[in-house]
């Protein structure tokens, strides 16, 4: 399952992520292998507890919208 959330704190390896009204860990191990700085206030795409993608805070908005308006979405 994919998820984006905005990096709450990050160090040795691990961010907590804050998504939607939940806060969980997610490996950074892909992100540190590409080289990829990660700080609170950054936003990720997790997959399966893993950090795969940062992303801008844009394209976080976009996405989160998009789940949220998705299939089964009420007006």
């Amino acid at each position: 399952m994919e998820r984006v959330g905005e990096v709450v704190a990050a160090e040795d390896g691990t961010a907590l992520v804050h998504s939607g009204r939940t806060r969980f860990p997610a490996s950074l191990v892909i992100l540190e292998l590409e080289d990829v700085p990660v700080a609170p206030g950054d936003w990720l795409v997790v997959h399966s507890g893993i950090a795969v993608r940062k992303i801008t805070a844009d394209e976080a908005a976009g996405r989160l919208s998009a789940h949220r308006d998705g299939p089964g979405a009420r007006p």
